[in-house]
């Protein structure tokens, strides 16, 4: 039997969680719709054209298109995620004309000519965010925007430290720095990031992984091996505190203007 490649189950593995998540996203997904909402706010600022072509990357159950709706009128949406049950729950939800597709964001099979390319919440899902980015880089008119919400080095930093103080290594991903996030953006244009710490607090610890599971991003890093039951109760005394529970998700906001046309 010869193995799939890992980045092609692993992809499978992300789009089985999610799709599975579909129904029971939004009640647990505060964080997501509050930096949806954030990077909608400054989508709207960008300086786009009256009628913007725009792809939306990682729809999810609609958080972001559907704060952009409203602030983009007569766009000419493309609206893409690689669970298809999300992209269905988002097609319900969205007010107004779109094209809805089933779509490896990493790798998007479509032509050139959008104003706009987005995502929230999801690159931190791919292989290599570098050459994802130069992708869209490519797929922009010139002028065009890629404006991303993702999660940067840091988050989950008190989850990480009840680990590493038991001698044990936390399952979820190693995420990158304002630094090397800044070196993923394409050439041929200009952007930054800019890293803003969102707080999120929760009953328990049991709680905090429930809710990882209720939005389907309980897909542990490549390669980690789950804690046994009696490492994992070690675990969540020690990431439980009596004054209350808040663990921290730097969120990295990125933005990328490809040059005019000379």
């Amino acid at each position: 039997m010869i193995a799939a490649p890992i980045g092609r189950t692993r992809k499978k593995a992300v789009a089985a969680a999610f799709g599975s998540a579909a129904t029971s996203y939004d009640a647990h997904a505060d964080l997501q719709q509050r930096v949806a909402q954030r990077l909608a706010g400054r989508i709207a600022a960008l300086p786009l054209p009256p009628a913007p072509r725009v792809l939306e990357i990682g729809c999810g159950t609609g958080f972001l298109s559907r704060a952009l709706a409203p602030r983009l009128p007569g766009a000419d949406w493309v609206i893409t995620d690689l669970a298809e049950p999300m992209v269905r729950h988002c097609q319900r939800g969205f007010p107004g004309p779109a094209r809805f597709l089933v779509m490896d964001g990493e790798r998007p099979c479509l032509a050139p000519g959008f104003d706009l390319i987005c995502a929230s919440l999801a690159i931190q899902w791919f292989g290599d965010i570098r050459a994802a980015l130069g992708r869209w880089a490519g797929l922009l008119n010139p002028g065009g925007h890629i404006a991303f919400a993702t999660l940067a080095a840091g988050t989950f930093a008190t989850w990480r430290e009840a680990h590493h103080t038991l001698g044990l290594r936390a399952g979820v991903p190693d995420y990158p720095d304002a630094g090397q996030l800044t070196g993923f953006l394409p050439g041929g244009g200009t952007g930054g990031i800019g890293i803003e710490p969102v707080r999120c607090p929760y009953p328990d610890g049991l709680s905090f992984l429930e809710t990882l599971r209720r939005i389907g991003a309980d897909v542990p890093a490549h390669g980690h091996q789950p804690l046994a039951p009696g490492q994992l109760r070690r675990v969540l005394r020690r990431f439980e505190a009596p004054a209350g529970l808040v663990e921290t998700y730097e969120t990295a906001y990125g933005f990328f203007r490809k040059e005019e046309a000379p």
